[in-house]
């Protein structure tokens, strides 16, 4: 496919980079030549100079010709000028980056009124992410597929954790309708066998029915004694606004500490029913004094990495119950993993993952990326003429670090083993190391080679 886009900064380049690796044709379009350069020295693609959203470059031959035009530069109003002209002008569809809560809250603010296809907004889906991991009933990180009838869990192995430490797969005792899909060590991620031994530090990901995940994790980790009703929040910038008010709108007691005054103003306008604190949130006496040790949640979403990070992993050692630090950068996350946060979210790749499965769009019901960008889990249906219909797992000729984790068929989740049949209409969950959605779409699909 043939797709411009117009930004390139991280969610631009990082957005390139991905469906560039997926085998599109793509062309990037920016005012500031350090940030084409950057993208002509590190991605395989076309570059184009200039404001994505005034005629003169849309007319330009590569953008008109282009299938998909994506905008995301830091300006809502350019954004959504550029999707809208582009539409005009005879591009088949538009996707747009919009953060701004005005335009977020605003009922008559819509796609269709607009005329667009698709309006992200990367903030308001990471609040939703890190709103569902503090609500959730299980004290490990899990994310939902096949409408909530499968889970993934990933679970950080410690030196007290008999179950697995030090012992192969193949003698593990899980529960039943549990399945290992990968092991993430050191910064690597393994797609493992039987005879593989698993250690300490080692973070592993576990597909199987909610059931078996939660006798899994009852097993290893001690469950929650209360649900969350204190959070606080370290930063006021735009995620911090969507969290704070999804929270507030759910009871909780929600304090936000941020630096910026002016910001802390605006903030509490905003949200009456949260408390906004004017404070430097890496010092230690506002921490105690705001009641750290006792809070049930702690989250830090600065623009910062490093701090959100660190502030996170103080939070936990002076007591925080539930610790999420939001992340950008893809190789924090094996620190991630070996500092003991509970969980990190990725604006990002959670943007990345909402752009790649509208452009493959028809059978790809979900994408989830892991944060190191590493692996994804994709879910998807298989077409009655696909050439695995009918074929045990065992003889579907899957390539080497793909592993189909279940089988959801009618009412019914299957935890498959290689015995296992896949019929049409089949919705699969398949874990891929890489990026490899267009060999797994390949396979699974009518006629695939």
């Amino acid at each position: 496919m043939k797709i411009t886009i117009i930004g390139a900064g991280k969610v631009g380049f990082e957005t390139a980079k991905r469906l560039c690796e997926e085998g599109h044709d793509i062309l990037v379009v920016d005012k500031d030549e350090s940030k084409l350069a950057r993208v002509d020295e590190q991605l395989d693609v076309m570059i184009l100079r200039g404001n994505g959203a005034t005629a003169q470059v849309l007319r330009h031959p590569h953008v008109v010709d282009s299938e998909l035009l994506l905008a995301v530069t830091d300006s809502d109003e350019v954004n959504i000028i550029a999707g809208m002209t582009g539409k005009k002008l005879g591009i088949k569809k538009s996707i747009v980056r919009v953060r701004d809560p005005h335009y977020a809250m605003d009922s008559s603010f819509s796609r269709e009124d607009l005329g667009l296809d698709l309006i992200i907004n990367p903030e308001l889906a990471a609040a939703r992410e890190i709103v569902r991991m503090l609500t959730m009933a299980l004290p490990v990180h899990t994310e939902p597929f096949g409408q909530g009838k499968v889970q993934m869990a990933d679970i950080t192995v410690d030196e007290g954790m008999v179950l697995f430490v030090n012992k192969r797969i193949k003698d593990l005792d899980m529960p039943p309708s549990c399945l290992i899909v990968a092991i993430s060590r050191r910064g690597d991620m393994i797609v493992p066998g039987g005879m593989d031994f698993i250690l300490p530090g080692d973070t592993l990901y576990i597909l199987g029915l909610p059931s078996s995940i939660d006798t899994l994790v009852s097993k290893v980790k001690k469950r929650r004694q209360k649900r969350i009703h204190t959070v606080i929040i370290l930063g006021g910038g735009r995620l911090a606004y969507y969290l704070a008010d999804k929270l507030c709108s759910l009871g909780m007691s929600v304090k936000v500490i941020e630096q910026n005054y002016a910001r802390c103003q605006e903030l509490a306008e905003r949200l009456p029913n949260a408390l906004i604190l004017n404070g430097d949130g890496t010092d230690v006496d506002l921490l105690k004094r705001e009641g750290i040790e006792e809070t049930d949640g702690f989250v830090a979403v600065t623009g910062l990495d490093e701090e959100n990070l660190l502030i996170s992993l103080l939070a936990k050692q002076m007591g925080a119950k539930m610790v999420v630090a939001k992340v950008s950068r893809a190789s924090y996350a094996p620190i991630v993993e070996s500092l003991g946060v509970d969980a990190a979210v990725s604006p990002r790749l959670i943007t990345a993952s909402e752009i790649v499965r509208f452009i493959q769009g028809g059978r790809l019901l979900s994408l989830f990326m892991l944060l190191n960008g590493k692996a994804e889990v994709v879910e998807l249906i298989v077409p009655a003429a696909s050439r695995v219909v009918g074929k045990p797992l065992a003889k579907c000729g899957l390539p080497k670090n793909v592993i189909v984790g279940a089988i959801l068929r009618e009412d019914r989740a299957i935890i498959p083993e290689g015995t296992e049949k896949i019929l049409a209409e089949d919705r699969i969950v398949v874990f891929a190391l890489g990026h490899t959605l267009n060999t797994i779409e390949k396979l699974f699909d009518a006629g695939g080679k």
